[in-house]
């Protein structure tokens, strides 16, 4: 497949591409920096909230890969403003399906993390950008794309015991206690190339 990560150098994003180049995909990387572009990708250089760089740039793909993240805790708005540029290029270049990360704590899962993430973690670390991927989620469920939205639980690092969890819907007493960014990075590939999840938006992650 022709695969288009938006996001494609941050800390998930690099683990995407590696993982897609792995598979055999060819893969486009968007970044605003060309130096932070991972080895064996084409460099789509330019802002992501900018809709006539990625009209530009999608044409040509079978698939976006959205793994943009923040590495703050104050208010943004670059989920939304995103995504308000992806949907109509993505709508303009013909290409339709998309897999997006936001993650737990968005929508319905804001108590699904378990006690530390829900008591700690998300009330001081990863409020704001939640408020935010909430507007997100409910551009992309609006949209005429084929999408799926992954849900990822709090990031640690690994291994973990026990086999890795995707629910959806999302039972009101699941509590989802850690992720990898390894196994979403390799979940995501799952869900493009088999077509996992159309209009779902699993919860990700080893139960707690």
């Amino acid at each position: 497949m022709r695969l288009f990560v938006i996001g494609g150098s941050g800390q998930l994003g690099r683990l995407v591409v590696g993982e897609s180049l792995l598979r055999g995909h060819r893969v486009t990387v968007q970044s605003r920096q060309a130096a932070r572009v991972p080895p064996w990708t084409r460099a789509a250089v330019g802002d992501p909230c900018d809709a006539g760089f990625l009209a530009a740039a999608l044409p040509g793909h079978d698939a976006v890969l959205y793994a943009l993240g923040v590495d703050h805790a104050g208010p943004t708005t670059l989920f939304s403003d995103s995504t308000r540029a992806l949907i109509p290029a993505m709508q303009a270049a013909g290409v339709a399906r998309l897999i997006a990360i936001t993650g737990s704590g968005a929508g319905e899962t804001g108590s699904h993390g378990g006690w530390l993430y829900n008591s700690i973690i998300h009330p001081l670390i990863t409020r704001h950008r939640h408020a935010d991927k909430n507007v997100q989620e409910e551009m992309i469920a609006s949209s005429a794309l084929d999408w799926t939205i992954i849900r990822p639980g709090p990031y640690t690092a690994g291994p973990l015991p026990g086999a890795l969890t995707a629910v959806w819907p999302v039972p009101p007493d699941l509590k989802i206690n850690a992720v990898t960014r390894e196994e979403v990075a390799e979940y995501m590939l799952d869900v493009v190339e088999q077509h996992r999840w159309p209009h779902g938006r699993p919860l990700v992650g080893h139960l707690a």
